[in-house]
């Protein structure tokens, strides 16, 4: 091989170290830039982690908070409708206590009400039989008091005809003996024959004349007599009959009375059905407390998925970056491998070729600097 070769291989050695040693620089820095990316990354993810916890603890509390008002709402309102249905039944009770009360003082009111026009239609009931009874005594009274005056005109009557009809028996007597007293005087005188019969003649027509006046004044008086007896006969007929229609009056004013009171009677008790039946009417209906709402339920409570804590050990083992392995980049050869241009140089094709190989593997998977990458640069 010529010097100048040889002298080429070992130019190519030495940069070759040199580019050994940039790659391993540029590992490192890549390795050092990774970490702190890592690090960053972390930084962020931890301040987000806890800005997440904060942020479900806050709306937690919140909800909470929210549910527990929206729950304390619930039961004061159920609270207020029950107090407005007791207030409204306390109300309707009163109400209907003091209709039930009203009803029992129209009631009474009522029951007074009608005594009073009862004891108004007793009292002028009693009224009209004080006066049928004042009327009947004064019929009575007025019956009887014709009735006397009738005996006392029929005694007055019968005494006064038997006075006549004694006087005049007493005057026939007298004259009789007047006569029989002037016979005997002619008698006595001795004188007899025509003149003695007609003095005795004489005597006797007086007295029968006189008997003949007083037996037509006793007919007279007869006549006289029955015609007064049955005047005042008439009289008792009539007053008989009088009182017998005064008493079918009374009885028919009586009975019309009767009718009259029981109507009005009738009425009164028409007259207080219907105000007791007012009276009912005003009674309210009972007041009926309805059925205790249901206690309202507690709002639903909702679950909250708590964010996943992050593993800081593990994310540091799957994203922190580490120094690759030199093999990969340099071939089977440590990176520490000093370098031997007589190896070198018979290794130059497969070198050149493993770095071709793994410059264009690792650009393709995107890991930065390579072997092949400073090898192409140095050429």
């Amino acid at each position: 091989m010529p010097i100048g070769s040889i002298m080429n291989v070992i130019n190519r050695s030495q940069a070759r170290g040199r580019a050994q040693k940039a790659g391993r620089d540029a590992n490192q820095a890549r390795v050092e830039s990774g970490k702190r990316a890592v690090r960053a990354a972390w930084k962020d993810i931890a301040a987000k982690y806890k800005i997440s916890v904060d942020t479900l603890e806050i709306m937690m509390r919140n909800t909470g908070k929210q549910l527990d008002l929206q729950d304390a709402n619930a039961i004061r309102e159920w609270g207020l409708s029950e107090e407005l249905k007791f207030d409204d039944y306390r109300r309707d009770s009163a109400a209907y206590n003091q209709s039930v009360e009203d009803y029992y003082t129209n009631i009474r009111f009522n029951d007074i009400s009608a005594n009073m026009a009862y004891q108004e239609e007793q009292n002028f009931m009693e009224d009209f039989h004080i006066g049928q009874e004042f009327e009947k005594k004064e019929d009575i009274l007025e019956h009887e008091k014709i009735l006397r005056s009738d005996i006392t005109s029929r005694f007055a009557l019968r005494r006064q005809h038997e006075a006549q009809r004694a006087k005049l028996a007493f005057d026939n007597s007298k004259d009789i003996i007047e006569g029989m007293k002037v016979a005997g005087k002619i008698r006595s005188t001795g004188a007899v024959g025509r003149s003695a019969r007609k003095a005795v003649q004489a005597v006797s027509m007086d007295l029968g004349s006189r008997q003949a006046m007083r037996a037509d004044v006793l007919a007279n008086s007869e006549s006289v007599y029955f015609n007064e007896m049955k005047k005042l006969a008439d009289v008792r007929h009539l007053t008989k009959k009088q009182r017998n229609l005064n008493i079918d009056k009374r009885a028919a004013s009586l009975k019309s009375m009767l009718k009259a009171s029981t109507l009005r009677k009738d009425k009164i008790a028409a007259n207080k059905f219907s105000a007791d039946l007012q009276a009912q009417r005003g009674i309210l209906p009972e007041p009926e407390l309805g059925r205790m709402t249901p206690i309202p339920f507690e709002a639903f409570r909702p679950e909250f998925q708590r964010p996943v804590k992050p593993n800081q050990g593990q994310f540091y083992e799957e994203h922190m970056p580490e120094l690759e392995d030199e093999n990969k980049i340099y071939g089977d050869r440590g990176a520490g491998a000093p370098g031997n241009p007589w190896m070198d140089a018979a290794e130059i094709g497969l070198g050149v070729l493993s770095g071709y190989a793994g410059g264009w593997s690792n650009a393709g998977s995107g890991q930065g600097f390579n072997w092949g990458n400073a090898f192409n640069a140095s050429l």
